[in-house]
């Protein structure tokens, strides 16, 4: 898919008008607080139901909810059952591409940091950004949206997918209030930056596993675009920001980092507070290796822009060789041992548990991984076993 650079313009000056009309109507029948009502219940409860919601709030946004519930006309199921397989076994390494790739490349889009900034400046804790929680809801979003069933009626990613675009409404709400400059930064949360997210974490995911040593068909990695591409749907991203397959997927994900990437406080900031929390949950030797496989993922020129401290180069070579080994290893055990298969994606899923309860510090869970891959062993005898 090629964009010219005004056309990739004309996308930064539009946004969601279905959510940010809905925000607009409740301010305009009620005051500013219900935004912050609205904003709290979003972000505090799982599901989202008009009876969260008092009175006519509620039977507005039940409104927004039918309207928004069913899937495009063109949604495969067996594409979408496809990519949620690819997922399953390969949770634990796309969790982590997350953290050294997807969200990097993000930050290096300095307009669209700036929006993650300012975001973290409105859940401030003692006067400090949080700048963390992004991560933790990027991991929300992405498990319960490629869970089996996820994206089936009334599944947990289409809930999902319905609250982070009301969310985006209500941030753009704020974002204005507070004075955002649109002439210089773009509309908040525009057509082409939601597109250029959604592709790192689409497209640029399945880079990033090919990068360490995993090798996946053509189909495979189409089925997992038009997964995203279904989710971008729910997220209310234009048609025509939809690539058709990975290869046109991929080269508009760069398009895009080519437009908005620069260097930035903002971007330097969340890169920061990224690299810190993975070391913190990576903990022991290992906690060190993480600047230079972000710059190995996302290369040199933009872990500069991102003020990662450079490494000799023969670091995040080895790092890399050991990375693609570890992988090629893992691929091997998956296509010959199918009971092992299951087992590294039940795998996969408690490690991501296990990463929420560390950043909930032991007490209130305040995201959710679900345990799909935790079937009884009696399930094992329905997997297809080698002879």
């Amino acid at each position: 898919m090629s964009f010219t650079v005004a056309e990739l313009e004309a996308f930064r000056s539009r946004q969601d008008p279905l959510a940010d009309g809905l925000v607009a109507d409740l301010i305009q029948d009620h005051d500013l607080r219900v935004v912050n009502q609205l904003l709290q219940t979003l972000t505090r409860n799982y599901e989202l139901k008009p009876d969260l919601f008092p009175g006519p709030v509620g039977r507005r946004v039940g409104q927004y909810l039918d309207a928004t519930a069913h899937p495009p006309a063109w949604a495969n199921p067996d594409a979408i059952k496809t990519a949620q397989d690819l997922f399953a076994s390969h949770g634990v390494f796309i969790s982590l591409l997350l953290q050294l790739r997807s969200l990097p490349m993000t930050y290096a889009c300095a307009h669209g940091a700036r929006v993650l900034y300012e975001t973290g400046l409105m859940t401030a804790r003692g006067g400090q950004p949080n700048l963390v929680r992004r991560l933790m809801e990027t991991a929300q979003f992405v498990i319960f949206a490629m869970e089996p069933g996820g994206l089936n009626p009334g599944g947990r990613g289409i809930v999902t997918a319905q609250k982070v675009r009301l969310i985006h409404a209500c941030i753009r709400h704020y974002l204005h209030a507070r004075g955002w400059n649109q002439a210089v930064y773009g509309a908040p949360i525009n057509q082409e930056d939601m597109a250029g997210t959604l592709l790192a974490f689409s497209a640029l995911v399945l880079e990033g596993l090919e990068m360490s040593g995993f090798s996946f068909t053509k189909d495979q990695k189409d089925a997992y675009i038009h997964c995203w591409n279904v989710i971008s749907h729910w997220n209310g991203v234009e048609p025509a920001l939809l690539a058709p397959d990975y290869a046109s997927a991929l080269q508009l994900g760069y398009t895009i980092l080519r437009h908005q990437q620069a260097v930035s406080t903002a971007g330097q900031q969340l890169t920061a507070a990224l690299i810190a929390e993975a070391r913190q949950q990576v903990g022991g030797l290992f906690k060190d290796a993480i600047p230079a496989l972000i710059r190995f993922y996302c290369t040199d020129a933009i872990g500069d822009l991102l003020g990662i401290p450079a490494e000799p180069l023969a670091k995040e070579h080895q790092l890399a060789d050991r990375m693609k080994l570890l992988c090629a290893g893992v691929q091997q055990v998956e296509e010959r041992h199918s009971f092992l298969r299951w087992m590294i994606g039940r795998m996969s899923v408690d490690f991501l548990q296990t990463l929420t309860v560390m950043f909930n510090q032991f007490k209130q869970v305040q995201f959710y991984i679900p345990t799909y891959l935790t079937e009884s062993a009696s399930d094992y005898d329905a997997l297809p076993h080698h002879q």
